[in-house]
């Protein structure tokens, strides 16, 4: 840690990321399409998007991702040859726009607005790259959130797969180290070390937040305090609230001086202050590795290169 005061060197400084700014996914596209179906699209959309409190900016995408194309189709198939080819146009464009907000691992399943609020938001389950495809859709069958716990605990072998494939595949050059330090966690859990993996992968959270985001907005990604407000994924564009939505769940506050119990679910500060049979489990060190990848793999798409 460097001292109080002392300047950093020229170019040393890692690049930060605006997570309220972050719409390079599909903001050319959205400003598009507001100009030219503005009054068109909204009672639509409106139609298909969810009642949930995660309100107007995530339904509104999510709605359009899942069925806007279709039904601008039938509108507008009917009109004249001349205007066709433009509208073929605009269909495949917006049709596009699933695949801008979903990584590959969610285009199959395209889990509602609901089931991303249950498992992102009440059990801190990562989905932005990983899992893979077969593992989202058996925590999408699962009952409740006992059930998808344990398809994680059955399967944790191939999620550290998926986990090191998504991690492999990064390349941005200021992730070099950190990288190398997720693919340690992977061999860590694979060995059979998973106490050491889960603490690894809480800690290079940890590091990969304070490197590229300032301090105000990694305090508004983490700040999970009791009797405050929950995490509000309309604050985000949508890549960046499905990512962090878990981020924020694995920083619930916990303080051992005031005599908070240590939870079985993961935890940031229980990883590094409750260090017990309680918290340290295989199933938790996967749960690390899941978050800590899905971050990684963010970084590697939104940092500029």
């Amino acid at each position: 840690m460097s001292n109080k005061g002392e300047e950093p060197e020229e170019g040393s400084e890692p690049e930060s990321v605006d997570p309220f700014g972050l719409a390079r996914a599909f903001q050319p596209l959205t400003d598009y399409y507001r100009s030219i179906f503005a009054d068109l699209l909204r009672p639509m959309v409106e139609t298909y998007m969810s009642t949930t409190r995660i309100g107007e900016t995530i339904g509104r995408r999510l709605a359009e991702a899942a069925g806007v194309n279709a039904m601008l189709r039938e509108t507008f198939e009917p009109l004249h040859e001349h205007f066709r080819e433009y509208w073929r146009g605009v269909f495949e464009t917006l049709g596009s726009l699933k695949d801008a907000i979903y990584p590959p691992n969610l285009r199959a399943a395209t889990p509602s607005v609901e089931e991303f609020e249950q498992l992102l938001l009440e059990e801190g389950i990562p989905l932005m790259w990983v899992p893979g495809p077969k593992i989202v859709r058996a925590l999408l069958d699962a009952p409740d959130a006992i059930g998808r716990r344990r398809a994680i605990g059955r399967r944790w072998k191939g999620i550290v797969s998926d986990c090191e494939a998504v991690i492999a595949d990064v390349d941005h050059p200021d992730l070099k180290d950190a990288r190398g330090f997720g693919l340690d966690c992977v061999s860590a859990l694979r060995d059979g070390h998973s106490n050491p993996a889960q603490a690894l992968a809480a800690n290079l959270l940890d590091s990969l937040m304070r490197a590229h985001f300032d301090e105000p907005d990694r305090r508004k990604l983490t700040s999970n305090k009791k009797g405050k407000a929950k995490f509000d994924l309309n604050d985000y564009e949508v890549r960046v609230a499905l990512t962090f939505a878990p981020v924020w769940y694995a920083h619930a506050e916990y303080w051992p001086k005031n005599g908070d119990p240590i939870p079985h679910v993961f935890g940031r500060h229980p990883s590094a202050h409750g260090v017990s049979r309680t918290q340290y489990s295989r199933i938790n060190a996967v749960y690390a590795l899941m978050l800590v990848t899905s971050v990684l793999k963010f970084f590697d798409v939104e940092l500029e290169r």
